[in-house]
């Protein structure tokens, strides 16, 4: 399988899920050409997958090639390359988004995978062939890395942002009250205070509890699941549809319904340290086997070629 990947190649040390991509693409012995796509040029990308069988395009907001890009994927297809349009974000219900599902180029590729599964028959009224894929993590993060509590003294921890437009008033909510419960045992880490590479797997190990959330929708969460689960966090979650099919269920994560804190303390609360290790162990065994990278690429390949 010659594969081109239309991404952004980045430092070890930043948040490298096009890199992770190609790497799980490699892992599967496929032959794989990582370009960035902000700035190359269109006619650059043409002569790059001559004779490749698929081109990933793993959308970076506001990276695309210069030129036509319309005539670039046609010409592309016509050379019999299949087009594969790749994101991990949330669309519908985010206004700024769904203003663009099927009007930008990145949508015309003749399949597109993201994590939002919960209303493909709105993405087929747009136009666009879509299909969910839930976001995986790459290899080479799989695993418990060691704790250092003198660098990240936590007991619970939360790591992200908040949007308001995005994330609505659940995580400002979450977050607030973290901070009246554990005080200065609760830590956030995001903007501002970044945390990235192999120092998140140090600060996963190094908590009692990861406060997670992703903006409310049906079959959509971020790749903090897997991102967490897979390197030996202890992940807390409100519950979503989709989860428990693809493994996601109580016994690998603190699972609560949205909005409801008390009940997560108390859960929270009554767990031991045996049954916290029970957890992250077989949290880290689902991640291996079902949701790296190599079995994304899989799903992918499945889906467009009728093979995997």
């Amino acid at each position: 399988m010659r594969t081109v990947v239309l991404g952004a190649p980045r430092p070890l040390h930043l948040n490298r899920w096009k890199d992770c991509l190609t790497e799980g693409a490699q892992d599967l012995g496929w032959d794989v050409q990582h370009l960035p796509a902000r700035g190359i040029p269109a006619d650059d990308v043409v002569r790059a997958c001559r004779g490749a069988d698929m081109l990933i395009w793993a959308r970076t907001h506001g990276h695309q090639p210069d030129g036509d890009i319309g005539r670039m994927l046609c010409e592309i297809e016509d050379a019999g390359t299949a087009t594969v349009a790749l994101h991990l974000d949330l669309y519908w219900g985010i206004p700024r988004r769904e203003r663009q599902i099927g009007v930008d180029p990145w949508w015309s590729c003749q399949w597109v995978f993201t994590a939002d599964g919960g209303r493909q028959a709105e993405f087929l009224a747009r136009g666009v062939n879509h299909r969910w894929l839930p976001p995986p993590l790459g290899r080479r993060w799989l695993g418990r890395s060691p704790a250092d509590r003198r660098h990240y003294p936590g007991r619970v921890v939360f790591v992200g942002g908040y949007a308001p437009d995005i994330h609505g008033p659940h995580r400002a909510n979450l977050l607030k009250w973290a901070r009246r419960r554990w005080a200065f045992q609760f830590q956030q880490y995001g903007r501002g205070r970044p945390v990235w590479g192999a120092d998140l797997g140090t600060l996963y190990a190094s908590a009692e509890v990861v406060l997670g959330d992703s903006a409310p929708a049906d079959r959509y969460w971020s790749d903090r699941v897997v991102c967490t689960l897979g390197r030996g966090g202890l992940l807390a979650h409100p519950r979503v549809e989709g989860m428990p099919g693809l493994g996601f269920t109580d016994e690998v994560m603190l699972l609560y319904e949205r909005g409801d804190f008390v009940g997560l303390g108390e859960r929270i609360d009554s767990l031991s340290a045996a049954r916290r290790r029970e957890m992250t162990d077989a949290a880290i065994t689902l991640v291996g086997e079902r949701h790296l990278w190599e079995h994304r690429l899989r799903d992918i390949q499945q889906e467009v070629f009728g093979c995997g």
